[in-house]
């Protein structure tokens, strides 16, 4: 029985994609894990950034406003927001992420509190639009610390944030760098493997009907462009807070950065609110998907190419796929008269046994063929 211990049968496909999704779900997991971590940690660098940017609306943006203040106001009125709308969407997300299972109110929550990031953000980025002209006239100092605040009496991004506070917001802006690049890196891990962003992804039946997996890989890729520039733009403010000093080019620099990052940010959120929130009735009732995920199987549906969306055929296409069998069937007839006539002028032996015939039925009969008597035979 050599045989049995060294010969096995080859998987079968069920087996196989059963394998892969338990090899996929690990490495799920392991990436939840990493994001949990850098979810929790960004919503804590978020808090004392949003701390110290209302620091600094207390001091740039009471009533009378100069020039400067006014500036100032508006830069961290807009990161406010920013940094308001980065910590709801971090929260939302550590709550999916550390969760033992998927929570999609969670990823529903992170997405509309993305894009309400990512458009203070671009409010805050067009605010600073002011230092691609060229340093305003009416500043009175190149510190960004006390740049339009109103507490000094003299009026010596944040801006006007104070010499205690510009250094909190260096430590801000240096764990930004770091974790933006560490987000990068998990929506990379996350896009190849485990939600598999591939042209077979793409045609199964979960993405045909609902557009899921395409939802989720536009997260993980657009997200990915939007973690780079993210960090761009705090990179470009750590020149300005680490040093205190007004970079009219790393400011201006800043604000182009903060623009397209704002603008690239409400792709993925766009499609994390599509997948979470328009979908969210599905993605809580397994048996929805079940019977959705049957169809891998159903004869009408071909892995390779995917479903056919079948439609009614106009006249002219039932026409022109007629034609053919049409033209076919009229050679047929015309091979069948023509071999007619050749039969009438060849004269085909009629049907019966001919001599030929027996002489063959006798010899495999093992007979001799029956000769006509020889006079001198004995």
């Amino acid at each position: 029985h050599w045989e049995k211990h060294h010969i096995r049968k080859l998987d079968t496909l069920v087996t196989i994609r059963k394998v892969k999704g338990f090899r996929q779900g690990q490495k799920g997991e392991l990436a939840g894990v990493a994001e949990c971590s850098f979810n929790i940690l960004e919503a804590f660098v978020s808090v004392v950034g949003m701390g110290d940017d209302i620091n600094a609306i207390i001091r740039t943006c009471p009533a009378p406003r100069d020039g400067e203040s006014e500036l100032a106001c508006q830069v961290n009125g807009g990161i406010l927001g920013a940094w308001v709308g980065n910590l709801a969407t971090k929260l939302a997300l550590a709550a999916s992420n550390c969760a033992l299972s998927l929570n999609v109110d969670a990823i529903c929550t992170a997405g509309v509190a993305g894009l309400v990031s990512a458009l203070g953000e671009i409010a805050a980025g067009a605010s600073l639009a002011v230092a691609c002209s060229g340093t305003p006239p009416q500043l009175t100092t190149t510190k960004v610390s006390v740049l339009g605040d109103q507490t000094v009496r003299s009026r010596r991004l944040l801006i006007g944030e104070g010499a205690v506070g510009n250094g909190v917001q260096c430590g801000v802006d240096v764990g930004m760098v770091a974790a933006n690049i560490a987000n990068m890196g998990l929506a990379i891990n996350k896009a190849v493997n485990v939600h598999k962003c591939k042209a077979s992804t793409f045609r199964s039946p979960l993405n045909v009907f609902k557009g899921i997996p395409e939802s989720l890989c536009t997260v993980d890729i657009g997200g990915a462009v939007a973690y780079i520039g993210e960090v761009v733009t705090f990179i470009t403010l750590i020149v300005v807070h680490c040093k205190d000093f007004l970079d009219v080019n790393a400011l201006c620099a800043g604000s182009i950065a903060a623009i397209t990052t704002g603008a690239a940010a409400i792709v993925p959120y766009g499609a994390a609110v599509h997948a979470a929130c328009a979908n969210n009735h599905f993605l809580k009732t397994p048996k929805s998907q079940a019977q959705l995920s049957a169809l891998w199987n159903s004869p009408g549906y071909d892995p390779v190419s995917g479903l056919k969306h079948p439609r009614r055929l106009t006249e002219e296409e039932e026409m022109a796929a007629k034609q053919p069998l049409k033209e076919s069937l009229a050679q047929i007839a015309a091979n069948r008269e023509t071999l007619e006539e050749l039969k009438k002028m060849t004269d085909v032996p009629k049907p019966g046994n001919t001599e030929a015939d027996m002489e063959t039925l006798l010899n495999l009969m093992g007979e001799e063929k029956p000769r006509s008597a020889w006079p001198f035979e004995c």
